[in-house]
């Protein structure tokens, strides 16, 4: 039997595995055992295959088979960002020890695991030693394996991991797709992070958008993290915290910050989907065979995790499932559905921005392992003494606007394909009929620019210019002020119906409001059909109504 390899093993960790690479290793390992099976589900922009490798005992391999064996599904992405390239070479390494040695006999008897080694292929052919490149004076790069790292964005220029609302990448379509058939219990995504100077191998995270909405199993998801966290650092000796930076770079005193709460991130989309959700991200100032070991252990040890208490993550998400169908079948008014977190700002310009700040509750700590104050000020890694700091833990976020869950929303025809694109159910009407809705008047219609979202790519064989150099706008968003009327009024014959008693309903009220941060208005899938002093073109319905029988 040929022993299989990841390129990084095979060349000590000077390189990285091409796509041609991942292929074939997971090909060869789906001849090695039937306790593998290769998936194909989609096309990158540049026509590579998308891939899955599916793990599981008693040949289960298709969603069907997981739920009739009442297996939990735990999905895992790697190389969203291709030059974040630890989660590829540790997917394979682990797919391949939990179906060629005794250690998944367990684990795969009460999982299924469904593991997309290589998420970005396009972006991770692109290789070059200066994609990513260390530079410790503005706290970005890594260090990188010799042979150098792919890209952040795909070929075609999109940010996958800011692309989950707007599905404007084919990879992002493939994937959604791919997600709502097996619809997962749990879904791990890997990354590399670089930022403030702190002393941790890895830090990790979950869903924050609408902690009130989803606070059982919000909890839940921390307690996972925080006992993997102690089972990694008991087994394997790495240490890890809560993802985050300096609220004030440079101050360790001054907070631990998480990211913005927007769903554009996958993390925050699969949370309002009322899902199991883990967030990895090794760190970039540690070497790279490091990275690659730290997160072989997270990896492993959720695992192990998730099969220990598969009855109870299945028993918590289908509860969770229940209770955003309920938020549609019997709406309460007084349940809030928070569908923007921005602070609206002007620059110099005048021109419209927005900051996504979290807050630290009372009580709400951070105990921050790092370096003495000198060397983090003067950005140097490691430091020359270790230190620990406690600092408020500011991961909590508040919207600055939210909505009770209608029964239903009428929708635009144009818009179909789109909901589609996210699972979202919808009815046509056969012919014209009046409801009782309330809908929004357009008073004011500005643009801002979407920073890292798109980005205009290098040549093959070129490296990528690093965040601190802003690529030129190419990406804006639209942004509406409105006044909200009841009203009722007659839609045609061919407009959509859509009811919010749907596992997608949350999703739904996100994407279809007008002031939402992250909705098909921000993203200007509605523009062709605004006009100012005009009403909104999507209405939210008041009153049951009986909506006609044709589904699609």
């Amino acid at each position: 039997m040929t022993q299989l390899r990841t390129r990084a093993e095979a060349s000590k960790y000077k390189e990285t595995s091409r796509h041609a690479d991942v292929l074939a290793f997971v090909d060869g390992l789906c001849l090695q055992t039937k306790l593998a099976r290769r998936v194909d589900f989609g096309r990158s922009g540049e026509g590579q295959p998308l891939v899955a490798l599916i793990l599981s005992d008693r040949g289960c391999f298709t969603p069907e088979q997981a739920r009739k064996q009442k297996k939990m599904v735990v999905m895992v992405e790697a190389n969203i960002h291709a030059g974040e390239v630890e989660g590829k070479e540790a997917v394979l390494a682990l797919a391949r020890d939990l179906t060629l040695t005794s250690l998944g006999k367990k684990v795969l008897d009460s999982l299924c695991l469904v593991l997309i080694p290589n998420f970005n292929p396009d972006g991770n052919d692109r290789i070059s030693p200066n994609n990513r490149k260390l530079d410790l004076k503005n706290l970005e790069g890594q260090v990188n394996p010799e042979g150098g790292v792919g890209t952040r964005y795909t070929g075609e220029g999109w940010n996958l991991n800011r692309d989950s609302m707007k599905q404007e990448a084919p990879e992002t379509r493939a994937l959604a797709a791919f997600y709502q058939t097996w619809y997962p219990d749990l879904f791990i995504d890997c990354h590399t992070t670089d930022g403030s100077i702190h002393g941790f191998d890895l830090t990790y995270d979950t869903s924050h958008s609408n902690e009130p909405l989803f606070n059982e199993l919000r909890a839940l998801n921390r307690v996972l993290l925080e006992r993997v966290a102690k089972a990694v650092k008991t087994r394997h000796g790495f240490d890890s915290f809560w993802y985050g930076n300096y609220k004030q770079e440079g101050d360790p005193r001054s907070g631990w910050h998480t990211y913005p709460a927007l769903p554009r991130f996958g993390s925050h989309y699969r949370g309002l989907l009322g899902r199991l959700d883990v967030l990895l991200e090794t760190y970039s100032y540690i070497d790279f065979p490091r990275r690659c070991a730290v997160m072989r252990a997270w990896l492993l040890e959720l695992i192990r995790d998730a099969a220990r208490h598969a009855k109870t993550y299945r028993a918590a998400t289908a509860a969770e499932e229940q209770r955003i169908i309920a938020r549609g079948t019997t709406p309460d008014v007084s349940e809030m559905v928070g569908i923007n977190y921005g602070i609206a700002t002007r620059d110099a310009e005048g021109a419209l921005t927005f900051d996504y700040p979290a807050y630290a509750k009372a009580g709400d700590t951070a105990h921050i392992q790092s370096f003495d104050e000198a060397s983090i000020a003067a950005r140097r890694f490691p430091g020359k003494r270790k230190r620990e700091y406690t600092m408020p833990h500011y991961r909590t976020f508040v919207p600055t606007h939210a909505v009770s869950t209608p029964e239903a929303y009428l929708v635009p025809a144009e818009l179909a394909a789109r909901l589609e694109g996210h699972g979202i159910r919808f009815e046509r009407l056969s012919a014209a009929k009046s409801f009782m809705v309330d809908s929004y008047r357009v008073t004011r219609r500005e643009e801002t620019f979407s920073p890292d979202v798109a980005a205009n790519m290098p040549p093959p064989g070129e490296a990528e210019l690093p965040q601190s150099q802003k690529p030129k706008p190419v990406r804006f968003e639209t942004v509406l002020t409105v006044t909200p009327e009841r009203l009722t009024r007659e839609f045609p014959a061919g407009a959509l119906y859509v009811p919010t008693a749907q596992r997608g309903g949350t999703l739904a009220v996100y994407l279809l409001e007008p002031h939402s941060d992250d909705g098909f208005c921000r993203w200007q899938f509605v523009d062709a059909l605004l006009g100012t002093n005009e009403y909104y073109p999507i209405h939210r319905v008041v009153n049951a109504t009986s909506a006609p029988k044709k589904v699609e």
